[in-house]
């Protein structure tokens, strides 16, 4: 009798052997997948397994069964929706409001700038709603020139040479790819501590603050020096720079760019912001002038410290940032410091305090951002020639298909010194740069169809940050900075008189004034903004920013007398009754 179940135990111990498996997992794939290494601590397979974020049916012993339905990538969003959203319901919600997801804003404003619609129309972006079979010019643009870069893109579709983008929360979160070593699977690993190389697969275009960061300005096209016979600064495929001064954010410390944005700022705050400045979060207050709060209050703040894994769990006061209150868990007060860990390895830096010092407090710099003392060099490139080819064809990135019409961008004047300055969409006087200058032409066939030149400045943050601020010179009386344009600059009989060094007209533009130039010296503003309050300076500031110089002249430090109260010393010298016309 023993002997004739003998044959039945093999199978009936695999099977006994087969429940006690799925006993102790939660999913049954890890039996064919356990050669596989881990996502990251806090996504262990002996917890999660693979059917908790893949899909497909855990439960059965057939590969064919247990693969059907199965998502190779579940971090792009449709699909996030469903399998991420379990553990991190309100980051896909947000997520979904984000310009980073759709591109709205660049889609609002480049249909704005191309005079398709006469104010910012709020959209959705690559998601919006469009005729493909007869898309205007804006729209063109945007699925062939700008909407490769969004969260969600389909990475597959990137040609040879680019970085690819998109994947979803992939796109930020991944620090390795998949790899096969032998039998044994290397899963992508993800991390919340994003190397900034993340950031830079898509923040190196438009106004290129992720290279100028790195003390990189894209060049016409020269990729000198030459070694081991390649062209050596290059950006990526026929990409190149010149190599400038870096942020001192990374001179000095190697800060990548989540050192500073938040994951609120980043990822979204749940609303809908026209544009990347209302959904920012942090300014450079929150760390040199800091509010500081009880850590206990914000349970976030140890929560993301100790998922980072390198930076100390906060216990007493942690920064919060001005805009929206988020915890900056990175930046706390350690023995009366305020100290920033870097996320990366949790290497402290202690903070240098903003100075109380005359030039940080006068009233007269009172609409200064700090951006406008401190940035010292801006990219700023100059006439975007937009060429259409309707007899061409090119990659439409919404699509994913070669459509019909084809773009080409040339520039025409590149320059990075002596940022220009204006009044920004924060009220306060900032750097400008073009953003875009486009002088379009449009063909069918051969024939020109079509020419139209929309010249555009726009304010933001270069990312250029030094220590030394710029000279009260370069701001005074330089003529790039105060909008004229790069040139001579003088005063004759109390008149600004300006001779430009752009000829605009000699060089085949459809216009007269400089290429560079935001306004007149009479203070008419030349070219529009994207921004309700940003425009140029009028011509009472210009008037007021000149006069300042002839004090400059010979009280160059904030520590004269006459800067303790400017108001007064202006009146006195109005009257005469200064030193200075005493002599």
């Amino acid at each position: 009798m023993r002997d004739a179940f003998r044959p039945l135990m093999i199978p009936i111990l695999l099977f006994l052997l087969s429940l006690y498996l799925f006993a102790k997992t939660p999913d049954g794939c890890i039996t064919c997948h356990r050669n596989t290494t881990p996502i990251d601590a806090y996504h262990p397979y002996k917890e999660f397994g693979c059917a908790s974020c893949h899909g497909g049916d855990k439960n059965t012993r057939s590969k064919e069964l247990a693969h059907r339905g199965i998502v190779l990538h579940p971090a792009h969003i449709q699909h996030a929706k469903i399998f991420c959203a379990k553990c991190h319901k309100s980051i896909i919600d947000r997520i979904q409001h984000s310009i980073m997801y759709d591109m709205h804003g660049v889609y609002d404003v480049l249909r704005y700038q191309f005079k398709e619609t006469s104010t910012i129309r709020p959209s959705h972006g690559v998601y919006a709603k469009m005729d493909e079979s007869n898309l205007t010019l804006a729209q063109s643009h945007f699925r062939k020139m700008c909407a490769a870069c969004h969260i969600d893109q389909n990475e597959s579709i990137f040609p040879k040479g680019y970085a690819p983008r998109g994947g979803g929360c992939v796109d930020c979160h991944r620090i390795s790819q998949a790899k096969w070593q032998g039998s044994k699977l290397l899963h992508p690993r993800l991390s919340t501590r994003i190397p900034s190389s993340n950031c830079l697969k898509c923040h190196n275009r438009s106004d290129r603050i992720g290279l100028a960061y790195f003390g990189k300005f894209e060049s016409e096209g020269y990729g000198t020096p030459y070694h081991h016979g390649q062209l050596s600064h290059k950006i990526e495929k026929n990409r190149y720079y010149y190599p400038l001064p870096a942020d001192i954010h990374h001179t000095k410390a190697k800060l990548d760019c989540i050192d500073c944005h938040t994951e609120r700022g980043v990822m979204g705050d749940g609303k809908y912001h026209e544009h990347m400045e209302g959904a920012e979060d942090i300014s450079c207050i929150d760390c040199h002038a800091p509010r500081l709060h009880d850590a206990m209050h914000y349970p976030l703040a140890a929560k993301l410290a100790a998922i980072n894994a390198k930076i100390p769990l906060p216990t007493g006061k942690i920064a919060i940032t001005h805009k929206k209150g988020t915890p900056l868990y990175n930046v706390q007060l350690r023995s009366g410091k305020v100290t920033l860990f870097r996320k990366r390895d949790g290497k402290a830096f202690f903070i240098t305090p903003s100075s109380r010092r005359p030039y940080h407090t006068l009233a007269i710099h009172k609409r200064l951002a700090c951006t406008a003392c401190h940035s010292s060099w801006t990219p700023s490139c100059y006439g975007c020639h937009e060429v259409y080819l309707d007899s061409g064809r090119q990659l439409d990135w919404i699509s994913k298909k070669r459509t019909p019409g084809q773009w080409q961008e040339l520039r025409s004047f590149l320059r990075w010194e002596h940022p220009t300055l204006g009044i920004g969409y924060n009220k306060k006087i900032m750097p400008f740069a073009p953003g875009c200058q486009v002088i379009a032409t449009i063909f069918h066939g051969r024939k020109v169809q079509k020419r139209f030149v929309s010249m555009a400045m726009a304010g933001w943050d270069p990312h250029t940050t030094q220590k030394k601020a710029r000279s009260c010179q370069d701001c005074h009386f330089d003529p790039a900075s105060l909008g004229l344009g790069r040139g001579i600059l003088h005063i004759e009989k109390g008149r600004i008189a300006f001779a430009p060094f752009y000829d605009s007209r000699a060089s085949g533009m459809p216009f007269s004034y400089p290429i560079d130039a935001f306004e007149t010296p009479e203070g008419h503003q030349l070219q529009s903004t994207s921004r309700t309050y940003a425009r140029s300076f009028n011509a009472k500031e210009l008037t007021k920013i000149l006069q300042a110089y002839t004090c400059i002249l010979c009280h160059t430090g904030y520590n004269d007398p006459i800067y303790r109260d400017f108001t007064r010393s202006k009146k006195l010298f109005l009257r005469g009754m200064t030193p200075c016309l005493k002599k």
